[in-house]
């Protein structure tokens, strides 16, 4: 009797688990018509506006990819607020720091030597983003740096969510930069990762904010017309009402302002907050998505 009671308690938290998992996949799947420009454009006004609200804050975060996105964002847009902040950063971090290995980011005309002793201890995306930057032969050749130009180098990190968009970045930066002798390599890895983003996309419902980036990684690769009408939307619809982004994607209120949702791990417990690295991720999706409109 024990476990027979065992087994229906099993399959009825099984068919509980299955049916919620279904739902959202639906919502993350179904046919809606494509956003108006009009709420692109407002969501991409709202999302300026927070980050010129939260200029002190933003500007004590010296994280060089964000202000690469506010960068595009700026020369996108040709928003005041947009150019004035990453002139504020630019005077802050940039000016003066000749040796800076971020510089090439931010000019493609410059080049700095970076030996590998000056980053062994950075993130492996780091890395490799460093190396795209300047190209260098040496780099090259460290193992870490160079599985990360492989299409399959994610099958082997399955627990980093935003591996796939972080190589995806790299990768960019190696054909803006024209690192490889052979740009058709670089094409076809680029596709590769596209598609796996797609997948993720399909599969992985939680808006939170590795959902920006692969939406944001597909409209910056050039694959923009692969997003379905209700990712974009779904993005928008996360935006709050001050006009940011979080790492969080709230469910069920549980009372005192704390919430059971989705979070970059799995489940969670807590306050919905606006982050720089998630508003400027969205912020930058406007700015692609008016542009593409604006070209159109």
């Amino acid at each position: 009797m024990f476990v027979r009671r065992s087994v229906i308690g099993i399959l009825v938290i099984f068919f509980h688990v299955f049916a919620f998992y279904f739902y959202f996949y639906w919502e993350q799947n179904k046919s809606v018509e494509l956003i108006p420009d009009i709420r692109i454009q407002q969501s991409l006004q709202l999302g300026i506006g927070w980050l010129a609200h939260n200029e002190d804050k933003i500007l004590a975060e010296n994280n060089a990819m964000l202000w690469w996105m506010l960068q595009q964002s700026a020369l996108l847009t040709h928003d005041k607020k947009l150019v004035d902040l990453f002139a504020k950063y630019q005077s802050k971090y940039l000016t003066g720091q000749h040796n800076n290995m971020w510089l090439p980011l931010f000019n493609t005309h410059s080049w700095i030597p970076v030996r590998y002793e000056q980053i062994r201890h950075f993130p492996y995306y780091n890395k490799h983003f460093i190396y795209s930057l300047s190209c260098d032969q040496d780099l090259a050749k460290i193992p870490e740096i160079a599985e990360q130009d492989q299409p399959d180098f994610c099958d082997w990190h399955p627990l980093r969510p935003a591996c796939v968009t972080h190589q995806l970045m790299g990768i960019r930066m190696q054909q803006r930069r024209g690192c490889a002798a052979d740009a058709g390599v670089l094409q076809h890895t680029v596709e590769a990762l596209q598609q796996r983003i797609v997948r993720q996309l399909t599969w992985d419902p939680r808006v939170v904010d590795v959902y920006l980036q692969r939406v944001m990684m597909l409209l910056e690769s050039g694959a923009g017309e692969q997003l379905k009408p209700i990712w974009i939307t779904r993005v928008v619809e996360a935006q709050s009402m001050s006009g940011g982004w979080g790492n969080f994607e709230p469910i069920v209120s549980v009372g005192e302002g704390k919430y059971f949702g989705f979070t970059q791990s799995g489940f969670g417990i807590k306050r919905p907050q606006d982050t720089f690295h998630a508003t400027i991720q969205g912020v930058y999706i406007m700015s692609l998505l008016s542009s593409l409109n604006n070209n159109h």
